[in-house]
């Protein structure tokens, strides 16, 4: 009896943990998530303010490690530093990515557009081949705003 009540345990902490996970198919219009999909830090910012260096951190509230998410219920935007450009592709709210968004060479930030679900970003140092800019990028993520230096 005790190793049935176990196991009920066991898959009830499952399924709430599967059901916290952020899914683009289930998040609401006012939530998004921030995955980063690259080898480098971003900044996160939670909400925005102005384009000056007054978050938390600086320039940001926090940092979004290689491979991981915000954490935020909602993120306004991303900081990208000197010498790296950024790659933003938002999630489609019925699953898959739209196209990929190159922003100039920060530092800057990028504001998200905030109907979609989600986005995979990554910062690319500048002189890789991909910061180039020459082919035709998306404007539908979100807007790049350049930080006065």
């Amino acid at each position: 009896m005790k190793k049935m009540a176990w196991a009920a345990a066991i898959a009830l902490t499952a399924g709430l943990l599967a059901g916290a996970t952020p899914s683009a198919a289930t998040a609401s219009p006012t939530d998004n998530e921030v995955h980063n999909t690259g080898n480098v830090a971003v900044g996160a910012i939670q909400v925005w303010n102005t384009t000056a260096c007054v978050y938390r951190q600086g320039c940001y509230d926090d940092l979004i490690p290689a491979g991981q998410y915000s954490g935020y219920r909602y993120t306004a935007a991303i900081y990208i530093g000197d010498n790296y450009c950024g790659r933003i592709r938002y999630w489609l709210s019925g699953g898959g990515l739209g196209p990929v968004d190159i922003t100039p060479e920060g530092p800057g930030w990028y504001r998200f557009n905030p109907v979609h679900p989600g986005f995979d970003v990554r910062g690319v140092p500048i002189t890789s081949a991909g910061c180039d800019r020459s082919g035709a990028t998306s404007r539908d993520g979100g807007e790049f705003v350049q930080a006065e230096q």
